[in-house]
């Protein structure tokens, strides 16, 4: 899947951006209502991701990792589902 934010390309099985860690779920439902919104405003279609987001993701997954990596929640696996359907 490629990130409508940053457009870097994104394996199905992550949850947020590799790049700018956009969460994919939301932005397929949501971002073009959001560009919108901002364009109105005089802003940037799209926002940067606080560097402390990154950081904060990043130490998770770090964190997660000598546990057996990413174990996916129930609730994520239906809305990957879901991301994969057409809009």
């Amino acid at each position: 899947m490629q990130c409508p934010q940053c457009g870097a390309e994104t394996p199905d099985n992550e949850w947020n951006c590799v790049s700018c860690r956009m969460n994919l779920y939301w932005a397929k439902r949501h971002y073009d209502d959001l560009a919108r919104i901002r364009e109105r405003q005089g802003l940037p279609a799209s926002a940067r991701t606080p560097s402390f987001l990154v950081k904060t993701h990043q130490n998770a997954m770090d964190d997660r990792a000598p546990r057996g990596g990413r174990v996916e929640h129930k609730v994520r696996q239906i809305a990957r589902l879901i991301m994969r359907r057409p809009s």
